[in-house]
């Protein structure tokens, strides 16, 4: 990124070329004559990452009168939140040892009420409380199967023990195996069972779910069917239930393996009738909410850990669907493989709260973590443990 940079020359302010390397360079050298010129450079730059630099390079020196001074005259009518995010960053750091900055950065936090600058508050109060490197207690070493309805099930699960939450939960309806009253008694009942994910879960670690719009059959020719979009609703149970959203994955299949749905429009040609035949499923990636980066849930793992070079490197993963003779809705291993090669390490913890076959088990035990399955119906129950490979509680 490059712009110009004004230097001072006396009364004679001069531009020259200038990168953000070069203002962060100047922000590292802390002086009056810099902050001088950091604070005209942010009047006469309009370039929003170039004044984002400067903020930030502001941020740095030791001028606090004048640095406090230029964020109370900039911070409510700058018009970028970047600017907001630079100069609330400041008055964090700075009101530690300055009442007059932790004063300045309370006021801007109740300002914008901005999810952002809350989130900033939390990981920085964190880190002001929290040192040393945590040494995680495994609590379970062989792969375990809870019987029963997951909520409460999983009450005999201790909580903060599991490194990985992965499932794909009954589509509402959609098989012999989900029938439910109404679509709210349905995610009435996914709330219950993402909040006993939560407690679970290690803080900072993932909920991965798959999951797809489906489909209500039509009662008869004279009525249209219902068409629900699940995976827009889980987001908003996830996030009640104390999780973030971090990426979606799309799990493509060959369109021969899907139900053709353009059979009507193929006939007629007719605006309106077209249905595409619908090929992805949504792999919805979610953490637990806590106060601290990923590199913390990281850095409890030596570089030993880390997986081959051989990676996926898109949001599209192309993965041909799997069948069962004994369930009607079972992972393909090769996703399973996947979620657990870039979501948890070996040695995990890991938990599918909807286990049906327990193939998400199986693939687990092969490398080499821990499973824990839930499953409520009993044939599945006893296909699972066929080998009794599972302890059960």
């Amino acid at each position: 990124m490059e712009g110009q940079l004004y230097l001072d020359f006396g009364e004679e302010f001069r531009p020259v070329n200038y990168t953000v390397a070069q203002i962060k360079n100047l922000g590292l050298i802390r002086s009056d004559e810099n902050l001088k010129t950091l604070l005209k450079l942010y009047d006469e730059v309009t370039d929003i990452d170039i004044k984002r630099e400067i903020v930030s390079s502001i941020g740095r020196q030791t001028d606090n009168e004048n640095i406090l001074k230029f964020i109370h005259e900039n911070v409510f009518n700058c018009g970028f939140m970047e600017l907001v995010y630079q100069m609330y960053r400041t008055c964090l750091y700075k009101g530690k040892n300055c009442a007059e900055f932790a004063q300045l950065g309370e006021e801007i936090k109740n300002y914008f009420d901005n999810e952002v600058l809350n989130k900033m508050y939390d990981y920085f109060s964190y880190r002001q409380n929290h040192v040393g490197k945590k040494i995680r207690e495994k609590f379970y070493s062989k792969p375990i199967l809870l019987r029963g309805n997951n909520v409460e099930t999983l009450q005999k699960i201790e909580e903060n023990s599991v490194q990985l939450i992965f499932t794909s939960p009954p589509y509402y309806n959609a098989k012999i195996y989900s029938d439910y009253h109404s679509y709210k008694d349905y995610l009435d009942d996914m709330y219950k069972t993402l909040q006993a994910c939560h407690k679970v879960l290690e803080d900072g670690r993932f909920i991965i779910i798959n999951v797809s719009p489906v489909i209500s059959k039509r009662p008869g020719r004279e009525f249209e069917s219902v068409r629900y979009p699940i995976h827009f609703d889980f987001h908003n149970l996830l996030t009640r239930a104390g999780f973030y959203f971090v990426d979606e994955i799309q799990w493509i299949k060959p369109e021969s393996s899907v139900k053709n749905r353009n059979g009507g429009y193929q006939q007629t040609k007719m605006p309106l009738s077209y249905k595409p035949n619908c090929i992805n499923e949504s792999i919805m990636v979610y953490r637990k909410n806590c106060n601290f980066l990923l590199d913390k849930n990281i850095a409890m793992y030596d570089k030993s850990f880390a997986n081959d070079e051989n990676f996926e490197s898109s949001n599209c993963w192309y993965i041909a669907p799997a069948s069962n003779k004994n369930h009607p809705a079972v992972f393909p291993k090769e996703l399973c493989r996947r979620i657990l090669k870039y979501y948890s390490f070996r040695g995990d913890v890991v938990l599918d709260p909807f286990a049906g076959s327990g193939t998400f088990g199986e693939v687990a035990i092969e490398m080499e973590r821990t499973p824990i399955l839930c499953e409520q119906n009993e044939i599945y129950c006893d296909l699972i443990n066929k080998g009794n490979v599972y302890v059960q509680l």
